[in-house]
């Protein structure tokens, strides 16, 4: 009984090891008179075992590997033989990765070569698997826009990149998570476009963006959002002048003033101030801006009524460090 016992022990031992053993990808024989080219076989990355059950070795033939092509070879493989035998194994040193292999050439190659004597050369195609996530080159990404952005405008792009080698796997999709903003979405590019018009009470917009692969797997960042208002405190402002008057114009209700606010603070960025034109526009040499960096306006060339009673000038403020970031305004001069 006891016999009986050990008996069936030994079967279901041998029975796990026969299934544990990985059987080589292929079986080929050396040839140390002329050499060889032979296509081994596909694999799909991630293999570990033998690669290559080498036969018909010579009692004097001498193996070595080395590299062809794929210049990692060396770091990937080892050749299991010893002089004398008939059998030699390559196999792997570690698993077997398409990306690496693939940054030097489309296929694992080396050579089996027999000591002064001609090369064996050997291919393995090494099949790419789905195995590495898109990952977010930033874990958040952050902005500043002008509440006068266009609506269409692509305001910001977030880039994650997928190490796979082959397109079907490292193809990405991107995507935004509830709770969704009704005032943003993406793209396929990654480029997060503004769809509405910002609402002037909207100051800040926090959500995630997800990247995601053909297989699922995925990557999430962070989007901050910010918004700014750049503006004159009065739209219209007004100004009277003699028409035989030269020198500053005194303007109300206040100087003109521009800043840029994000709803709770603001900025004392400085702001360089120009007049854009004026109407008439026979009058445009009549008006300087004395000092761009407070605005203030001078009358340079008496204006005479001329039957004229009023005057247009456009005034334009741009933050000086941002030229992107404009706000304009009116000065009504009225000639007494």
């Amino acid at each position: 009984m006891e016999k009986m016992a050990l008996f069936s022990v030994l079967i279901i031992l041998a029975c796990l090891h026969v299934h544990s053993v990985r059987s080589a990808i292929g079986s080929t024989e050396i040839n140390c008179v002329r050499g060889s080219n032979i296509v081994v076989g596909s694999i799909s990355e991630g293999y570990e075992g033998d690669v290559e059950i080498i036969t018909n070795i010579g009692p004097y033939d001498r193996l070595y590997l080395e590299p062809h092509m794929s210049y990692n070879v060396l770091t990937m493989l080892e050749l299991v033989y010893s002089a004398g035998d008939s059998n030699a194994t390559v196999r792997t040193i570690r698993p077997l990765d398409a990306e690496e292999i693939k940054k030097d050439y489309t296929y694992l190659t080396y050579h089996v070569t027999c000591f002064n004597g001609p090369k064996n050369s050997r291919i393995v195609n090494v099949m790419d698997v789905n195995d590495n996530p898109p990952i977010f080159q930033s874990k958040t990404y952050n902005t500043t826009l002008l509440k006068s952005t266009i609506q269409g405008s692509e305001v910001l792009k977030v880039t994650a990149i997928d190490k796979d080698i082959t397109e079907g796997n490292n193809r990405v999709s991107y995507s935004i998570l509830p709770p969704v903003p009704a005032d943003f979405t993406i793209v396929g590019n990654g480029g997060i476009i503004l769809i509405k018009h910002l609402n002037y009470n909207s100051t800040q917009y926090i959500f995630t963006v997800l990247a995601r692969d053909a297989g699922g797997l995925n990557d999430t960042a962070t989007v901050t959002i910010t918004i700014e208002h750049f503006a004159f405190d009065v739209c219209l402002y007004n100004a009277l002048i003699g028409e035989k008057q030269v020198g500053r114009l005194d303007i109300t209700p206040e100087d003109l003033h521009a800043h840029l606010h994000d709803g709770h603070t603001s900025s004392s960025k400085p702001v360089v101030y120009s007049i854009t034109s004026v109407i008439p526009s026979e009058f445009q040499n009549n008006f300087k801006m004395e000092n761009p960096k407070y605005g203030t306006i001078s009358v340079t060339t008496a204006l005479g009524r001329e039957g004229i009673e009023k005057i247009v000038v456009f005034i334009q403020a741009t933050l000086q460090d941002d030229a992107s970031k404009t706000a304009n305004a009116v000065v009504l001069v009225t000639i007494v």
